[in-house]
């Protein structure tokens, strides 16, 4: 049986796990807009990890999400 080489970036992409696991603690505290910013931060970095894996579905739900904050945040500065 061969052995499984892991992907490469593997520190990346756990980074990018905790930064969203810190959003998602800030979300919940109410920490309007810093939470949007994590988010960004985390989801951003998750969908360029992702793209150089070559998985089509989490470059689209990361890119997907990333956008949702950004126009958020727009919206809370421009809007």
């Amino acid at each position: 049986m061969e052995k499984l080489k892991p992907k490469p970036f593997q520190l990346w992409a756990w980074a990018s796990t905790i930064t969203i696991m810190a959003g998602a603690i800030t979300a919940a505290f109410g920490y309007y807009p810093l939470y949007n910013y994590i988010f960004l931060i985390g989801n951003t970095s998750l969908a360029i990890v992702s793209w150089l894996w070559n998985e089509k579905s989490l470059v689209f739900l990361n890119a997907g999400l990333a956008s949702i904050y950004l126009v958020g945040l727009i919206n809370h500065h421009f809007g």
